[in-house]
């Protein structure tokens, strides 16, 4: 649910170094053990939603929910590479008939059509009982893989303070080409989990919604910057940067979650609120957020003064570059 009050508008630009530099104190600090995350409520171009709220995940839908390796990743889309035709070879038997000219006795018609007995010419047919080796294969269809959507790894065992920006895990956006005439995600919810252990403050959620602009790659001119040679990029970004639905109290104050930007580190103008993916690639950026007082988040910078863009060409932040056959 997008909230109504306390929402910041990420677009403006400037220095970050104050809040990076905050320093921790004793009264305040934050021990998180680890975070985690999980995707949910799709929205596709056609207007369905595959979640919790809408239909199920299925193939009628292209929508995939999973985890792999630790990571948690859902994944939209027809994909257009990735199809193997998959061998099955079967021992089949069969008749097999053969017909043969042999030299017969008995009765047989002359060309005048009277009967007689003797030796003569006959087509004589015999069947025989064969085996042989088919491929009864097929084309099987591309694995998930091949989809496009987007995956977060967590992190763990942070230790931090109140308005430190730190980074939550990493987020992967898996730009790989898909149907454009089959619908596919532009937007899904992401609950961040973040596990404070023993602290007293227990398992805390957080809910955000990403946006992806999916592009059609064949287009005179793209809408972000796009490398030479591949289709046009797209772009990730959220709806809002507070939950507002969730708090919690620690040391008798009352606090929230952030979201501050992705970078490949904690540097001065290397965090931006959005950035763009490269087509044919699964295009990764740490994402970085801070815990927030509730009851002082007018007093905070919004984070647009704490963002410094430095140019669109640090949108695309890190690249992990995993090409698929074509």
């Amino acid at each position: 649910m997008k909230p109504t009050f306390l929402s910041y508008s990420l677009m403006g630009t400037g220095a970050i170094a104050a809040a990076i530099s905050m320093s921790a104190t004793a009264a305040n600090a934050f021990v998180i053990t680890n975070t985690s995350a999980t995707w949910d409520n799709v929205t596709l171009t056609n207007g369905d939603i595959v979640g919790s709220v809408g239909e199920a995940a299925s193939d009628s839908n292209q929508v995939v929910f999973r985890e792999v390796d630790g990571e948690s990743q859902v994944r939209w889309g027809e994909a257009v590479y990735g199809w193997t035709w998959e061998e099955k070879w079967e021992l089949e038997t069969r008749e097999v008939q053969t017909t043969e000219r042999q030299r017969v006795e008995g009765w047989y018609q002359n060309r005048r059509g009277r009967w007689k007995y003797g030796w003569h010419w006959k087509n004589v047919t015999t069947t025989e009982t064969v085996e042989e080796w088919v491929d009864n294969g097929g084309w099987v269809a591309p694995t998930a893989d091949y989809k496009s959507g987007l995956g977060f790894a967590g992190v763990s065992d942070l230790s931090l303070d109140v308005g430190e920006v730190f980074s939550i895990g990493s987020l992967t956006h898996y730009n790989q080409t898909i149907w454009s005439d089959v619908a596919f995600g532009t937007a899904s919810d992401f609950s961040l989990a973040l596990d404070f252990g023993d602290s007293g403050i227990g398992s805390q959620t957080f809910d955000f919604s990403f946006t992806v602009d999916e592009t059609i790659n064949q287009q005179t001119v793209c809408p972000y910057q796009t490398t030479d040679g591949l289709g046009c990029s797209d772009k990730i970004a959220w709806d809002f940067s507070v939950d507002e639905t969730n708090s919690f109290m620690h040391n008798g104050e009352e606090y929230t979650l952030e979201l501050v930007g992705f970078a490949n580190q904690v540097a001065a103008s290397s965090i931006v609120n959005e950035f763009i993916s490269q087509e044919k690639a699964n295009n990764s950026a740490d994402l970085f957020a801070r815990l927030v007082k509730v009851d002082s988040t007018k007093d905070i910078p919004e984070p647009a003064s704490l963002l410094g863009l430095a140019g669109l060409s640090l949108f695309f932040v890190r690249s992990q570059q995993k090409k698929r056959l074509a």
